[in-house]
């Protein structure tokens, strides 16, 4: 059965572009290659298995030798002659997912009849699976599902299936668009207060304190912004569709960490540099982002751009996790004070594993996607890509960093193709040419559109130099980015209590930063407390190199701005 999309049989809105398939992205990126390594490790657990298979199809030349592949199939097979699975439904659900990256990757017909005997199962025990507050209140990973399925086989009964998960899941689209939890002086909830709340309320959704710690908690948010794009897509209602959009701006404004992740705390507590992110969250919000993407909605790929290039790296450090990271901190491992989870750690690892996987494959496959003139490509990731577009196909190999790309075209026949290349919001003086030939002038933060014939041999130039740029953060400090890179200071000598006194500068390819000392400034274990507003400096003004983000665990990120002492 082709993996089509089937469009007129729902009011599901036809997506303006699509992500690849697995299979049709390939790279060698040093951060996928380690995520997959320490994952690999685990691979008996069902929840790792879709983003274990998905990144395999990106790094492996042959993912269906790899032993997640073994296992997933093992596990449908052991479907019970009414499509149900000898699982709970939640881990039921994510071997029905590995199962559909399967499909996507190789098409057997077999696995899409066992999907659709599964959710025949799923119709028939449909009050049993809207008992799972997991389902009710995290409904993107089904609904999802359910959508992938009924493009392929125009099911009705599977479009009926997501009509009735729209209208008996959370409502994430309201909350989204009414999102108002700012930045507090303390936490809005005691812990032991919601904690004990949660529990009474037994997983129910309406229920003041589950309500709240969900609309509070960075990870939800993000499977909740996909949930309502999702159901968007199946309905056409606008105010679903923009959901995301809406509760991101918010929510990045409120508690967003400078690297590109959430304040961890359980009640969204600001986002304060104090406050770290979560590995899990960062996972959830980069599949996030790739699945809110498009042409048309380009800020989740310029968000993606900074999670991609600092948080996402610095959680995975040599072949451990960090499943917990700071903004500005002093010690690889700083405390989990302001974690999510307050389970086993073995159990906070996997849950991070799994998130890590699944966000960092969906990102990638996003960074290209095909739309029905050619094809976009929206985050010039290094790698190798297999695009079939409508007059023929084609492979593209992007190469290249730092504002200099090149994209060379091999194919069998010419082809016409309008292929549209994103310019990063940060990029000043970017050009595109063909073959060395024009040139193109590219807007920052708009798509660039070349519609042409390509050539076997063609190599579209994208050039552009990335600004060093100085924002300001919480308290009226200092944010310094290169590009989509943030820099930051790494301690010399246990001197971090460094503010910022001056405008750091470029220098023979190195970003220089005047740093003075900032004796009010205090530290708690080996976390650095809450940045002083404009504090007195003193001593002599250092000229400190500053690095990437993600090359080091022990950073000052954050600086506040210093005055004369």
């Amino acid at each position: 059965m082709p993996l089509k999309p089937i469009y007129e049989k729902s009011p599901l809105v036809a997506l303006t572009s699509l992500p690849l398939r697995p299979g049709m992205a390939r790279a060698q990126l040093p951060m996928m290659e380690r995520l997959y390594a320490l994952a690999s490790r685990e691979a008996e657990v069902p929840a790792l298995w879709e983003g274990l298979f998905r990144l395999a199809c990106i790094l492996k030349t042959a993912p269906k030798e790899e032993s997640v592949y073994s296992l997933v199939m093992a596990a449908v097979d052991h479907q019970a002659e009414d499509g149900g699975l000898p699982r709970e439904l939640p881990e039921a659900l994510a071997v029905m997912r590995a199962a559909w990256a399967v499909y996507e990757h190789e098409a057997q017909r077999n696995l899409l009849e066992k999907l659709a005997l599964w959710c025949g199962w799923l119709h028939e025990h449909w009050t049993d699976a809207m008992a799972c507050a997991a389902l009710r209140t995290r409904s993107a990973d089904l609904m999802e599902l359910l959508e992938n399925l009924y493009r392929v086989t125009g099911k009705k009964a599977i479009a009926a299936l997501c009509d009735r998960l729209r209208q008996q899941a959370m409502d994430w689209s309201g909350i989204l668009h009414t999102f108002a939890v700012q930045r507090p002086m303390s936490r809005i909830t005691p812990w032991k207060d919601m904690e004990a709340g949660l529990e009474a309320e037994g997983g129910d959704e309406a229920g003041f304190y589950t309500r709240q710690y969900l609309a509070c908690h960075g990870e939800a948010l993000a499977d909740g912004a996909r949930a309502s794009m999702a159901s968007g897509r199946f309905s056409g209602n606008g105010r679903e569709l923009s959901a995301a959009k809406a509760g991101w701006e918010k929510i990045s404004r409120y508690h967003g960490a400078v690297c590109g992740g959430v304040t961890a705390d359980v009640t969204l507590g600001g986002a304060s540099p104090s406050v770290g992110v979560d590995a899990a969250s960062l996972g959830a919000w980069a599949e996030a982002f790739a699945v809110c993407g498009t042409e048309e909605e380009a800020w989740a790929f310029e968000a993606a751009e900074t999670l991609w290039y600092n948080a996402l790296p610095a959680a995975l450090d040599a072949d451990a996790l960090v499943p917990f990271q700071r903004v500005n901190s002093l010690a690889a491992q700083c405390g989990v004070k302001d974690c999510y989870h307050a389970c086993e750690d073995r159990e906070q690892l996997l849950h991070a594993l799994s998130r890590l996987l699944r966000g960092c494959a969906a990102l990638f496959s996003s960074a290209v996607t095909l739309k029905p003139q050619g094809i976009n490509i929206n985050l010039c990731l290094p790698g190798r890509f297999m695009l079939p577009l409508r007059d023929g196909s084609c492979a593209m190999t992007v190469a290249g960093d730092n504002g200099q790309y090149t994209l060379t075209f091999a194919m069998k026949k010419p082809v016409r193709a309008a292929v549209s290349v994103r310019v990063p919001t940060w990029a000043a003086d970017a050009c595109l040419t063909v073959n060395n030939e024009g040139g193109h002038a590219g807007r920052p933060g708009a798509y660039v559109t070349i519609d042409r014939t390509w050539q076997d041999g063609d190599v579209l130039r994208l050039s552009f130099t990335q600004e060093l740029r100085v924002t300001e953060g919480h308290h009226q400090s200092a944010l310094i980015r290169l590009g989509a890179q943030v820099m930051a200071y790494a301690p010399k000598d246990g001197c971090w209590a460094m503010a910022l006194c001056g405008e750091p500068r470029l220098q023979d390819g190195k970003v220089l930063a005047p740093l003075r000392h900032v004796p009010e400034w205090r530290k708690k274990g080996n976390v650095p407390m809450d940045l002083p507003v404009l504090p007195e400096a003193e001593g002599e003004i250092v000229q400190a190199e500053l690095v990437p983000y993600a090359q080091t665990l022990c950073r000052i990120a954050l600086f506040p701005r210093g005055r004369e002492a």
